[in-house]
């Protein structure tokens, strides 16, 4: 099985029009949902893969905060950032809500 980070540092087009942080979010997201990346698997510290990536750890920390808002992982301070054991909808649009 190829390292994520390996897969990832592959994936990305430096080059590309589109922000580093939105390719690596969509491609973790992809990951998630195809079962890439297994519910419980714990991913790399924001450090090493911005490292691995060449990208700002602000980039992975971001990614990392979209990820866990969307319900795709579970970061727990001090124990590290995981996939969540349920996928979230991919199909799911949310709806600001107005409460009184």
């Amino acid at each position: 099985m190829v390292i994520l980070s390996e897969w990832l540092a592959a994936q990305l087009d430096k080059e590309s029009a589109e922000p580093a942080w939105r390719q690596l979010l969509q491609l973790m997201q992809q990951a998630i949902l195809t079962g890439r990346l297994a519910p419980g698997t714990k991913l790399p510290s924001s450090r090493l893969l911005a490292a691995d990536l060449g990208v700002a750890r602000n980039t992975v920390l971001h990614v990392y905060d979209q990820l866990s808002a969307e319900g795709y992982v579970i970061s727990t301070t001090g124990s590290g950032t995981y996939v969540a054991d349920t996928r979230p909808d991919s199909t799911a649009v949310s709806t600001p809500t107005n409460k009184p």
